[in-house]
């Protein structure tokens, strides 16, 4: 049996045109259609063929080491071309600019799908002929042919192993590299019939229309994951535990790797030394740079920082090889691995050695990632250097004090490299916000002046930096000017607002309102604080009965606060989620949902909490004052019934409005054109809602591919009710505010997705909840 479909494109020329870096799956897809249908229409057997193959998993793709060109102008005429009616003084010719990548063309770029069972691998024989019909893959200029062949599993891969080029594995997430999906080869035919009907006269006869060609249907694809990461122990020789390396002498670390282990390789490789100083010194032999940085090796030091009483010092190094490296991962392996160094304080000798245990690079965002990063070692941003100040002359001489201004200058300056640094290692992230200081985040973390010592770096241009990203960011993260010598190592951190993997699993406490006049949906924020500052009561009182202490507070996971005041994070703690029946819009239900699950303690007030509640107590009747009287509240009632808020389905509607928590972000003269201002709100509420479902770990990888459509009101009952009718404010006293305008939306997902999903302010008491389409 055949494992794996693979095609292999040789291109005449040693260069490419397309747009987009080296062609991707959706390129030869394209590449494929055009050589079978370049004789006529496309027969029956063959569109069932093509459509097998956009269904496929994305293949893994190999491509030459490539060098981007100088890119140049190519000015063609536009679009508008055939109205002008041969009159070429009316012609408009638009300028594109085009950066062509040259390489071997003696190495083929390949595709490589892997086949699933014998049926997938005899429609794969079929695919074989249609390969050989291909005559180019890009521009016009780029002609190619291509040949496909079926491989086992241990022919592919030493077909990959051998291969001399870069090879890239599809990896989870949203990328940015096309590749074929269903209904790809039916845009693509829609978009070969529109082009015969570009043009058509205007009503009067006198002028031409233009309508632009549909798109064609693709989906993103991350290929990011392609680094070969080695990760290595520094040992004592006479194997009796670790060696730590000190934090601030990581750089003298990471140079002694280096220079020992280019050494040992160009001893063994002496016909390939300026690639091997290319990709780990960073230079020609001449001294002269060379080559893209992101062909080079990385070493990155691991300081232990898996507790907050940890003492950061470097035990570990991780070794990135990554897949545009000319070197084999397994040779810098064998280059690293029994290197013995000399210890920079004990001048005692340390062993490197192998290690299998991955753990310690969650710490460093693999493959999780996060929000917010905090350098562990600081940032090297050569271009934002501050000024000095002499320590003897800034008490007397009120010259060398920095003014507001010079600080602030300095700041700025530094924010805008930390830009550029970011851009560097291919972070293509938003920055929401940016902290930078000389001091370190971290208890036991070090300054840095300590870490210029000996290096090619100032003190001065030194920052340690926190970063707060929109989207999720994917570690190792290591940036800055000295990001190739141990400087600019990140760490995620668990931010307020943010997402963190949940420790336990979901809990859910479902419970019936009885009584003569239940409270309307509208008042579901009211509700929801209420049943939350009751569940709190429990919880204190219990807490205090088990512990003797008085003084104790209500448990995290119902008050979502920390003991020290600040706000739980990623939210996870207790949601208080009022249900309405459909029919009149009365609550009859509500669900406390918590995604961090509840411990014994916090089950155990549950249970007073439900004893208080099944006997009707008078205490809880008061917390609904002020929605109705108070005998017409006859308390709550366990209910095991699922609760349709925690149903699984891909298709969501908003039942109670969700207020934003950021302001709409819309500029002077968008709000000038009524169409273009509703745009407007309509693209920063799309930004708004993605970003809650970016803070919730369980739908954080949804967030990109979401689909978001406006609802402007519900129905309930056949009747029409407007979010203006909510109540959006929290009971916080005389300084409560309105909290703006509350909106609609219905939420579609990729794949289905299990709820509650409540978003926006308020989300923990009742607003900016979701329940399935039915």
């Amino acid at each position: 049996m055949s494992d794996a479909l693979v095609i292999s494109v040789r291109f005449h020329e040693g260069w490419y045109h397309g747009a987009g870096g080296a062609p991707s799956p959706a390129r030869l897809f394209q590449a494929l259609v055009a050589g079978v249908g370049i004789s006529g229409p496309l027969d029956d057997e063959t569109i069932e063929l093509l459509k097998w193959l956009e269904n496929l998993d994305p293949p893994i793709t190999c491509s030459p080491h490539t060098l981007s060109q100088k890119s140049y102008t190519a000015y063609v005429p536009n679009n508008e071309a055939d109205s002008c009616n041969g009159y070429q003084e009316l012609i408009k010719r638009t300028g594109k600019r085009i950066a062509p990548l040259v390489f071997d063309p003696r190495v083929p770029f390949v595709f490589a799908w892997r086949l699933a069972d014998e049926v997938a691998t005899e429609t794969a024989r079929k695919v074989v002929s249609i390969a050989h019909r291909v005559y180019q893959l890009g521009r016009c200029i780029d002609t190619a042919w291509a040949w496909a062949e079926l491989l086992s599993e241990d022919e592919l891969r030493d077909h990959l192993t051998g291969y001399p080029g870069v090879v890239r594995y599809p990896s989870a997430g949203l990328g940015d590299v096309d590749c074929p999906t269903s209904g790809s080869l039916a845009s693509l035919i829609r978009r070969h019939e529109a082009g015969a009907h570009q043009f058509a006269r205007t009503a009067d006869g006198k002028g031409q229309t233009f309508r632009q060609q549909p798109k064609p249907r693709w989906k993103k694809v991350s290929y990011e994951g392609t680094a070969s990461r080695l990760l290595f122990e520094l040992r004592r020789p006479d194997d009796s535990g670790f060696a730590p390396w000190p934090l601030e002498r990581s750089s003298a670390l990471v140079e002694q790797i280096r220079d020992a282990t280019a050494e040992r390789l160009r001893r063994a490789f002496q016909d390939r030394v300026p690639d091997i100083d290319r990709v780990l010194i960073g230079r020609k032999p001449d001294g002269e740079n060379s080559g893209p940085s992101s062909a080079r090796v990385r070493i990155i030091p691991l300081a232990s920082i898996g507790h907050p009483q940890a003492d950061m010092q470097i035990r570990r190094i991780v070794v990135e090889v990554p897949g545009e490296c000319p070197l084999h991962a397994e040779d810098v392996a064998w280059a690293i691995s029994g290197l013995r160094l000399n210890h920079s304080v004990f001048n005692e000798p340390i062993d490197l050695t192998p290690s299998d245990d991955r753990a310690p690079l969650g710490h460093y965002g693999v493959p999780k990632g996060g929000y917010i990063w905090r350098s562990v070692t600081p940032v090297a941003l050569v271009k934002a250097a501050r000024r000095r100040i002499d320590p003897v002359r800034v008490k007397s001489d009120d010259n060398q004090k920095k003014s507001g201004d010079e600080k602030y200058t300095e700041h700025s300056r530094a924010s805008f490299a930390i830009a550029q640094a970011l851009r560097h290692a291919n972070i293509s992230a938003k920055v929401s916000s940016l902290r930078l200081q000389r001091e370190p985040f971290d208890l036991r973390g070090v300054r840095v002046e300590p870490f210029a010592e000996r290096t090619r770096f100032s003190k001065h241009c030194l920052w340690h930096v926190e970063i707060e990203f929109e989207s999720l960011v994917c570690g190792p993260l290591v940036i800055g000017d000295g990001r190739f010598l141990g400087l600019g190592v990140m760490r995620p951190m668990a931010p307020k607002g943010r997402p963190q993997s949940p420790s336990r699993h979901p809990t859910v406490a479902r419970f019936a309102v009885a009584g003569n006049v239940l409270p309307l949906l509208t008042d579901a924020l009211f509700i929801g604080e209420r049943i939350r500052t009751a569940v709190m009561s429990c919880s204190q009182k219990h807490l205090q009965e088990v512990t003797g202490n008085e003084d104790v507070d209500a448990a995290e996971v119902f008050s979502g606060k920390l003991p020290d005041g600040t706000p739980k994070t990623g939210h996870v703690h207790a949601h208080y989620l009022p249900e309405a029946r459909q029919a009149d819009r009365r609550i009859s239900y509500v669900t406390v949902f918590a995604q961090d699950g509840f411990g014994d303690e916090d089950e155990a007030a549950l249970s007073k909490l439900r004893r208080v509640w099944g006997d009707g107590g008078h205490d809880l009747q008061l917390v609904l004052l002020g929605v109705g009287r108070p005998e017409d509240f006859g308390g709550l009632d366990e209910r095991k019934g699922q609760s349709p808020l925690l149903a699984t389905a891909t298709e969501w509607t908003s039942r109670t409005p969700l207020v934003p928590t950021d302001h709409l972000k819309i500029r002077k003269h968008e709000k000038r054109d009524p169409d273009t201002h509703q745009a407007a709100i309509t693209r920063e509420l799309e930004r708004i809602v993605r970003k809650e479902l970016s803070r919730r770990a369980w739908l954080a990888h949804l967030a990109d591919v979401v689909k978001i459509e406006r609802i402007p009101h519900t129905f309930v009952g056949g009747t029409q009710t407007t979010w203006l009718k909510f109540r959006r404010v929290r009971n916080k006293g005389n300084g409560a505010r309105s909290t703006g305008l509350g909106y609609g939306f219905k939420l579609t997902f990729p794949e289905p997705v299990q709820g509650p999903i409540a978003l926006g302010y308020g989300c923990h008491y009742g607003l900016g909840t979701f329940v399935p389409r039915t």
